[in-house]
Parts: structure tokens; C-alpha cells; sequence
């Protein structure tokens, strides 16, 4: 299995993920909303994974949606829901600045975290495609096993989840 690594830089990285990655690593046409786009491409909308998600409020399995990728990934690394907490704040009185504070996650950051793809070795690909159907169909079930990202994120993502944790209990 080889890995394709990306730096996400503020600002950059949910202008690819909503051109290319999430319909699929084709190219999504301007002006398109995102669901029909994926739609078109035969690909299921995106999911929310991983073990940080509670602090941030989400769901596993919940919709990602394009203003939640443009809200965390987008040049000010806000919450996924910003633009509700914000509205909320607006409405209890808050200022704008600070109501718009406390959608931030954190400070601004030039690196907003790393792109993970896992594929195959390239001659996999030639195996399944000349091989037999028995081949093929042990190629398919070990494709089919469980996300390697998951082992990666419980070894290397320490930090990241005891920085949230104590960040949530300061809040709280």
C-alpha cells in the first residue's frame, strides 16, 4: 500500500476538496451545487469520521456539507457550524467581533492539517484488471477491509485530541 501525503494549507485546501475530491478525483463544473455534482459522479456525499468529533458537536456519519468544509478548512479554520454558533451569539447580544470569535477553532495557523489518500500499489491495479475473477474477487475483499486511516489517526493523532480535550474543558 503506498500513501499520498498533503499539507493543508489555511485557505487552499477546501478549494481542492470541493473542485476534485469530493465528486470523486474528477472535476466538479462551476456553479454546481455540491450534492448534484456528486450525484452526477456516482459518488456518496461525505461523512464525518473520526475520534474528535464529539468535542467539535458533530456525529459520525453525519453530512458533510460545503459550507462546513468551507468554514474549517477555509482561510479562518472556523467551527463547522460557525455560521450558526455566530447567529446564535448575534442573537444573545454578543458583539460581531465577538461573536465571530467564538466560532474560531483556535488560533489561525498556516497548516491546518495533512491530507491522508491510501492506495493499492500500482500493480494491484494491473493484477485485478488481467486477473482471473477469483483474483479479482480476493483483491476486492481485502480493498474491502478495515480503513487504515482509523490505526493512523489512533497512533499519530495524540496531540491533536489532548490539545481539543483540554481546549473543551477550558470552555466548558
Amino acid at each position: 500500500m503506498t500513501v499520498d501525503i498533503r499539507v493543508i494549507r489555511a485557505g487552499q485546501m477546501y478549494r481542492y476538496y470541493l473542485r476534485e475530491t469530493v465528486v470523486g478525483d474528477g472535476r466538479r463544473p462551476a456553479r454546481i451545487p455540491l450534492r448534484v455534482a456528486q450525484e452526477q459522479a456516482g459518488v456518496p456525499a461525505g461523512r464525518w469520521m473520526g475520534r474528535g468529533l464529539a468535542v467539535l458537536g458533530l456525529t459520525p456519519g453525519e453530512e458533510v456539507t460545503e459550507a462546513q468544509l468551507r468554514n474549517l478548512f477555509g482561510e479562518r479554520g472556523r467551527h463547522p457550524y460557525a455560521d450558526r454558533i455566530e447567529a446564535d451569539r448575534l442573537a444573545a447580544g454578543d458583539s460581531a467581533k465577538k461573536a465571530f470569535k467564538t466560532g474560531a477553532l483556535g488560533r489561525r495557523v498556516a497548516v491546518t492539517g495533512v491530507d491522508f489518500v491510501f492506495r493499492p500499489q500500482p500493480s494491484i491495479y494491473l493484477l485485478w484488471a488481467f486477473g482471473d475473477e477469483e483474483t479479482r474477487l480476493v483483491i476486492e475483499a481485502t480493498h474491502e477491509e478495515p480503513d487504515p486511516g482509523a490505526r493512523l489517526e489512533k497512533r499519530r493523532a495524540r496531540s491533536r485530541e489532548h490539545r481539543f480535550a483540554r481546549a473543551a474543558t477550558r470552555q466548558d
